[in-house]
């Protein structure tokens, strides 16, 4: 099986690496699901939009890892096969971890009814929603997420 997903390389640099590591086939299928639940502004958000917004997230981010292990699995040719599976294990944890930061930093209006339950659409940031706090989780997994990968996977 052919695939479009970039694979991260020992010679990557940086900002190459962080990139690849971003799951975009999942970003891309949640921007376009969540186009579908949008509200207009000043209004109540339907029920049941809370309840898909939660079921679209949640089976994302549990397609997330199985997608991007295999994915990573199909552009890697090393010759250790053990070596691989240990990379596109890695690479699909960190792409899962990745996505939700990612959901968390962007923001969504139903996110953050959810999180802050509320039921309109401009509702005020509260205790487990601040995008502040997403940017600052963002910064450190950033940083983070290479010492990790060295750590895990070992030197070049």
């Amino acid at each position: 099986m052919a695939t479009l997903r970039p694979a991260v390389k020992d010679d990557d640099g940086y900002v190459q690496k962080i990139i690849k590591y971003i799951p975009a086939e999942i970003v891309a299928a949640y921007t376009a699901l969540v186009g579908y639940l949008s509200v207009t502004a000043n209004s109540d958000i339907p029920v049941h939009y809370k309840t898909y917004y939660l079921i679209l997230l949640v089976i994302l981010v549990l397609v997330t890892p199985f997608w991007t292990y295999y994915a990573v699995l199909d552009n890697s040719n090393p010759p250790n096969q053990n070596t691989a599976k240990k990379r596109a294990f890695f690479h699909s944890v960190i792409a899962t971890i990745a996505f939700a930061i990612w959901v968390y930093t962007i923001g969504n209006p139903l996110l953050k009814a959810l999180l802050c339950n509320c039921a309109k659409i401009d509702c005020p940031d509260c205790g487990c929603y601040s995008p502040v706090l997403g940017s600052i989780i963002l910064v450190l997994f950033t940083i983070i997420t290479p010492l990790i990968e060295r750590i895990v996977l070992g030197p070049k």
